[in-house]
């Protein structure tokens, strides 16, 4: 088992090189890295030799720690509603595929859209299909990259109220998202906080999912009223009964 976690609180305070290094000195065992959290990582300034050889470096400093890129989470906030931001975190996402090669990254975890009101009557089916055209316009990089694209469970809260359903927080819609992309290049990402918050039970879904689909996780706990990102134990998650589940 690899003790693993994301670099994206340490790469805010301090260079990249040094959270690699705090890391290392934490006892970690592999780091999800967050392309999401700076431009350096996803922007123009690393296409060519230079950005390559900066990822290179990078990775080479993790394995003289002993220390993995296990997998990674891109650019977010794809949205339909505006076009031109939307063409541009296409190229940010394509550009966090190819960087993750660089790295040796396994899975990309890439948002699925969902700016439209889930609970609206069409809606679901409406971003599936819109879905389905994101994913599949990205699957020709994975596969020249050699990676693995996560999908992840996610949630909306309209109007700022309680926490509800959105793109694959259940696990019939989420089965459907990856059977019907149906390729190599798609798995699940079970974000494990986030199942409680729409009523869901994360063991149950870890078995739904199974272990054909279910190939990356975000594991993190929450108070079961907002995203709170604890660890775990520090929430409402039933961690033997994840655990179990996870074995199974």
């Amino acid at each position: 088992m690899l003790l693993s976690s994301s670099h994206s609180q340490f790469a805010r305070r301090m260079p990249t090189e040094d959270a690699i290094n705090l890391m290392a000195d934490a006892g970690f065992d592999a780091i999800d890295f967050s392309f999401h959290i700076s431009e350096e990582y996803y922007g123009e300034c690393t296409d060519g030799e230079a950005g390559k050889e900066k990822f290179k470096a990078w990775r080479a400093l993790a394995e003289s720690h002993g220390l993995v890129f296990n997998q990674a989470h891109a650019p977010e906030g794809s949205s339909f509603k505006d076009m031109d931001r939307t063409v541009q975190r296409f190229h940010d996402i394509r550009r966090a595929i190819r960087n993750a090669s660089y790295l040796g990254i396994d899975v990309v975890v890439v948002h699925p859209v969902q700016h439209l009101e889930y609970c609206e009557p069409g809606v679901p089916e409406q971003l599936f299909e819109w879905n389905m055209q994101f994913y599949n316009a990205l699957k020709p990089y994975a596969e020249e990259y050699g990676v693995r694209i996560g999908v992840e469970n996610m949630w909306q809260q309209p109007g700022g109220l309680k926490i509800d359903h959105s793109t694959c927080s259940r696990p019939e819609e989420f089965i459907r998202y990856v059977d019907t992309l149906n390729s190599p290049v798609f798995v699940a990402c079970l974000d494990l906080g986030h199942t409680p918050l729409v009523g869901e039970d994360p063991a149950n879904f870890i078995r739904a999912l199974g272990k054909d689909r279910l190939k990356a996780l975000h594991v993190h706990d929450v108070d079961g009223i907002t995203d709170t990102h604890t660890i775990p134990y520090g929430g409402i998650c039933n961690w033997e009964e994840i655990t179990k589940a996870l074995k199974e």
